[in-house]
C-alpha cells in the first residue's frame, strides 16, 4: 500500500516529511491541502487529524501527524541499514538529535517561522520579537557549527531535516542567514547529500526587506 502524504505548497513542515521520504527513497502519493482555501477544515481531513494541521502521513492503517513525529517514524520504519544514522539508538546520540528536533519545534518555530508567517500570512505575531529570536538562534547555531559538520552526530540525522526548511525560508520573513557562514555552509552540505530533494517554492512572492542582524560590539 502506497504511503499518502497530505501536505501544502510552501509549508516547511510538509517539506520535512516530503524530504525525508525522498532521502529514504520511499514511494508516496502526495495529496495537496490548500490551507488558504480552508481545506484543512474539511470534515474528511479532520477525521485524519482533529488538529487540522499538515502534514499528515498515512501508512496503511497508521496515521501520523506532526512533522517531527513523522520524521521519527520514517527514520525507524524505512531507514533500513541507515536507521541508526537518521535516528540513533545510542542514548547519548539520540538525546543530541532530539535536542535539535526540539530546537526546530521551539526556537525555529518561534523565530524564523513566525517572522515568515507575519510577512506572508499576516499572522498577528510580534514580528520584532520573532526576528530577534531568529538572530539569537542563528548566532548560537553558527557557534555550534564552527567545529563540526552536522548538528548532532558525525552524520546527517533527522535533526538536519527538522531544522533546515525554515532556515531555508528565513529570507521570506526578512531574516538574513547569509552573515552566519557556518550555518550557510551546513545548509549547503546538507543539500549535497544523496537523494536530497529541493523544496518546491511558492512562485511570485513579493520581496521582503531584510532586517540586518544586530551588530556585535567589538
Amino acid at each position: 500500500m502506497t504511503i499518502k502524504l497530505y501536505m501544502g505548497l510552501g509549508s516547511g513542515n510538509s517539506y520535512k516529511a516530503e524530504l525525508m521520504l525522498h532521502l529514504l527513497s520511499v514511494p508516496f502519493e502526495p495529496i495537496s491541502i490548500n490551507i488558504p482555501r480552508g481545506e484543512h477544515k474539511d470534515p474528511e481531513f479532520l477525521k485524519l487529524t482533529p488538529f487540522g494541521q499538515i502534514p499528515v502521513l498515512v501508512d496503511g492503517d497508521n496515521v501520523f501527524t506532526d512533522s517531527q513525529a513523522i520524521l521519527c517514524y520514517l527514520a525507524r520504519a524505512y531507514g533500513g541499514d541507515k536507521a541508526d544514522q537518521w535516528l540513533p539508538s545510542d542514548p547519548a546520540d539520540l538525546a543530541a538529535v532530539m535536542r535539535w528536533v526540539s530546537v526546530a519545534a521551539n526556537e525555529i518555530q518561534n523565530g524564523p517561522t513566525m517572522a515568515r508567517a507575519e510577512k506572508l500570512l499576516r499572522w498577528d505575531v510580534d514580528y520584532d520579537a520573532a526576528v530577534a529570536k531568529s538572530y539569537r538562534l542563528l548566532k548560537l547555531m553558527d557557534n555550534h557549527l564552527a567545529t563540526r559538520y552536522w548538528l548532532a552526530t558525525d552524520k546527517p540525522t533527522i535533526a538536519e531535516v527538522a531544522c533546515y526548511p525554515y532556515l531555508l525560508l528565513a529570507a521570506e520573513g526578512g531574516v538574513d542567514t547569509t552573515p552566519f557562514e557556518n550555518v550557510t555552509a551546513w545548509m549547503r552540505r546538507f543539500e549535497e547529500i544523496p537523494n536530497f530533494f529541493p523544496m518546491p517554492r511558492i512562485p511570485g512572492l513579493p520581496p521582503v526587506p531584510m532586517v540586518p542582524p544586530p551588530q556585535t560590539p567589538s
